[in-house]
């Protein structure tokens, strides 16, 4: 316990901060409250992953099937567990080095966790909402652009402010919507996976 309060700071607090968020979490689910990514500020969130790679990045770590309070939880956690174990084994090397190596992990046991999670979580609507209530709602596109190819990623909020990641195309064939753009959900696309059909979305739609 000495060696851990001893631990650089960089990985520390890090490590700590995330298990007070974790402990955070249960309490307030246990107590009835529910997660904390409810409230104001969603559409700034939403807009600066939108003009940042990092809302691909947490599009790939399942952010929308899981809340994002555990998405940083499990980030935090790693990279301060990482950090420290590789400064214990090797204490000669600088600290900051040890993050080359503890930001990789971080990610990658965030993804496979996040992944397990999401198929965990209570299938109750205060969370998850039968995702054909989504049909004409509006989104943003955060992995784009879509056209004829490869799915991309659309983000969706439903009626109870939670946030959905859903892969989707456009509805028109020859259609390309660009990433950031505004659209608005139309149908489940024919075929196996679950992807939708969107339509640009246009004021007074």
């Amino acid at each position: 316990m000495a060696d851990l309060l001893n631990a650089p700071a960089l990985y520390l607090y890090p490590l700590l901060a995330g298990l007070l968020l974790g402990i955070l979490q249960i309490v307030l689910y246990f107590v009835g409250a529910g997660n904390f990514d409810h409230g104001g500020g969603e559409g700034a969130f939403d807009h600066f992953l939108d003009a940042t790679h990092l809302g691909e990045l947490f599009d790939w770590l399942n952010f929308g099937r899981v809340p994002f309070s555990i998405l940083m939880m499990l980030l935090s956690v790693t990279f301060g567990m990482v950090g420290i174990m590789l400064w214990q084994i090797f204490p000669v090397l600088p600290v900051w080095s040890f993050a080359i190596g503890a930001v990789p992990a971080a990610v990658m046991v965030t993804k496979i966790t996040a992944g397990w999670i999401a198929h965990l979580l209570p299938q109750d609507e205060t969370y998850v909402v039968n995702h054909d209530r989504l049909v004409g709602r509006r989104g943003i596109v955060s992995l784009g652009p879509l056209d004829d190819g490869p799915p991309g990623s659309i983000r969706v909020r439903d009626e109870y402010g939670e946030l959905h990641t859903l892969r989707a195309r456009p509805a028109d064939a020859g259609m390309k919507i660009e990433k950031g753009a505004e659209v608005v959900v139309v149908e489940a696309a024919e075929g196996p996976g679950r992807v939708w059909l969107v339509m640009p979305f246009e004021e007074g739609e």
